[in-house]
Order: structure tokens, then sequence, then C-alpha cells
């Protein structure tokens, strides 16, 4: 009685390698595309939702803002300063998050620095074309934001764990955020 050769497993692993492979291209490009509609969302709401030469202020005392807002006692002035700090705070978590993810396994303070970099060019730009005030509380603000964003990317990779599983919730969490991109994109006008 002869023996019959059994398949190596490397070449029963062949097919759920390239599986796998394609899986992860998949939502790699899912992950970016999804980035990139994020950030056409951020320039047309921080840089294009004004005329140039519409506005500029230029405020360099931190917190001034901030504390000019909560000490107002206008009517509805509550509300826009809730906005504005809320706002700022959300608009730039999922910066956080994706600048955690591009740069795989990149070191935290690097995704912040980043963060920061973003915030700071886009205040410089909206003070050179009178685009919007150019506020160091914004700055601020979209920092707590994107360490906010820091900060789930980082609690999703220690539940996940592996790279793969990181990747793969990166994807789910980018194509049920298309939506409210899509939205905020298309369908709002956005009047600052």
């Amino acid at each position: 009685m002869e023996a019959q050769p059994q398949p190596s497993a490397a070449t029963d692993d062949v097919p759920s390698r390239r599986f796998a492979t394609k899986r992860a291209k998949a939502e790699t490009v899912v992950i970016v595309a999804v980035f990139a509609l994020y950030a056409a969302f951020l320039l047309r709401l921080l840089l294009f939702s004004r005329a140039p030469g519409s506005e500029r202020s230029i405020n360099l005392i931190p917190f001034a803002s901030i504390a000019e807002f909560m000490s107002s006692h206008s009517s509805g002035a509550g509300r826009v300063a809730f906005a504005n700090v809320v706002g700022n705070i959300l608009i730039f978590v999922p910066l956080g998050v994706y600048v955690s993810w591009l740069p795989q396994r990149a070191a935290a303070w690097l995704a912040m620095l980043l963060v920061a970099l973003v915030s700071v060019s886009v205040e410089i730009i909206q003070g050179v074309f009178a685009v919007g005030a150019s506020d160091i509380d914004d700055v601020i603000l979209n920092c707590v934001g994107g360490i906010m964003g820091i900060l789930i990317f980082r609690l999703l990779s220690a539940f996940l764990r592996e790279q793969s599983l990181v990747r793969t919730g990166m994807a789910v969490l980018s194509l049920l955020s298309v939506p409210v991109w899509c939205y905020f994109l298309f369908v709002v006008r956005l009047h600052l």
C-alpha cells in the first residue's frame, strides 16, 4: 500500500492568503477613500465656506475667545459658544483617528504633531486669505479633538489587538461615517 503525499500547509494556505491580501487592500482603499471624503469636508468647512476677504481677525491670546463666549450675556450667545467649542473639538476627532492609523505604529506624539500642524496651517491660511478668524483657541480645541481621536484609535487597537482586525474595524467605522460626510459635504450649505 502506497502512501499518498499530503499537500503541504503552504499550498493549502495560498487561496486564504490571497483572499486576506485582497481583503486587506479593499479595506485600505475604503479607509483612504473615506479619509479623502473627510478631508474634502474639512477643507470646505474651514477654508471654502466663506468668500475670500470676508472676515479677518486674529487672536493669539490663549482662551480669550472661549472666555469671551462664556462671559457674553446676549441671547443666543450660549448656543454659539457651545457650537464653537464643541464643533472645533468634534471636527478634529476623525483626523486624530486617521493620522493614528495612516502612519501605522507611529508614536502618539507624532500623530498629535500632525493634528497640530494641520490646525495651525488652517488658521494661518484663514488669516492670510481672510476667510475666517485665526484663533489660537481654535488650535487648542482642535488639538483636544485630535487627542480624543488618537485615544479612540488606541482603545480600538488595544481592544482588537491584531493589526488586521484594527484595519477591518477602521474600514467598518469609515463606511459607517460615509453618509455623515456626504451629508455635510453635498447637502448642507455651510455658512459660517
